[in-house]
């Protein structure tokens, strides 16, 4: 698993599949409590099309962690990426991902256009968090303050994709530690950082009006925010974007419903000629 410190003094990691001579594809995992390691296996049919790259962004997995709220906006995440791209000779690449990673996609082909060829973006919002969420983190922060790490992740996975999902996680007890060993990899003060960001950020969806590469939005229809609405109001706000709606599916329906997810990723990239 390769790693690279930047000309930005960042300590990056990244985890890679395909063959390196096809168009790279950068596949971005969600906030929080996420990492790479989660996100590898659904361009795993892509394989001899693309060059899959899976970068753990600041302050997730191996790459490097910060203590301040102002390390982890969207602008310092997106200065890593290009940077690390550009140290790999990559001067234009597909983005995507979900959560957070797909919210990052579209912030990218809003703001460094010329890098981005196009965006599948999984439940990316371009929105401030929703009322209710923040009063979550208001309540469960004493969590994290108390170093209670565990105890928060599990609260977070209830939160987003319900009890039945963390019931599986924890029926892989080898993945069910890897997971938690990354989130030990925070101070309390670099996790709290990186979560007050989370719940700090601010709505930019008209933004997304200057994005002009293809973009396919991929909405779970019982995932809570960004809700259908909300996904359907970025397809709308970007000129020629499409919409796909997975019946049943949460946040990550990359993950529950990952057959219907890749068959629908696949045309796209056979659509935009990848």
């Amino acid at each position: 698993m390769p790693e690279i410190a930047l000309p930005n003094g960042v300590r990056l990691h990244w985890r890679e599949a395909g063959d390196v001579t096809k168009p790279p594809v950068v596949w971005i995992h969600g906030g929080s409590i996420e990492d790479s390691s989660s996100m590898v296996s659904d361009l795993e049919p892509f394989a001899t099309r693309i060059r899959a790259l899976f970068p753990d962004t600041r302050g997730h997995g191996l790459s490097e962690r910060f203590e301040r709220v102002e390390d982890y906006t969207y602008s310092k995440k997106a200065e890593d990426v290009l940077l690390w791209l550009d140290a790999l000779g990559i001067a234009r690449a597909v983005f995507g991902g979900a959560s957070m990673g797909a919210a990052l996609s579209l912030w990218l082909a809003a703001n460094a256009p010329e890098r981005v060829r196009a965006v599948v973006s999984i439940s990316g919002p371009p929105y401030a968090p929703l009322p209710d969420d923040i009063a979550w983190w208001r309540r469960h922060r004493r969590l994290v303050e108390a170093g209670r790490f565990e105890e928060y992740y599990d609260a977070n996975v209830r939160l987003r994709v319900g009890e039945d999902a963390l019931a599986r996680l924890k029926a892989r007890p080898d993945r069910y530690v890897e997971v938690l060993g990354m989130l030990r990899r925070h101070s309390v003060a670099s996790l709290l950082a990186l979560l007050d960001e989370t719940y700090a950020r601010t709505e930019w969806l008209a933004d997304c009006g200057r994005i002009r590469c293809p973009v396919l939005v991929i909405a779970g229809a019982e995932d809570h925010f960004p809700t259908v609405a909300m996904s359907r109001r970025v397809a709308e706000t970007i000129p020629g974007a499409r919409l796909h709606v997975v019946e049943g599916g949460g946040h990550f329906p990359n993950r529950s419903h990952r057959a219907e997810v890749q068959a629908v990723v696949g045309a796209f990239l056979a659509r935009i000629g990848v």
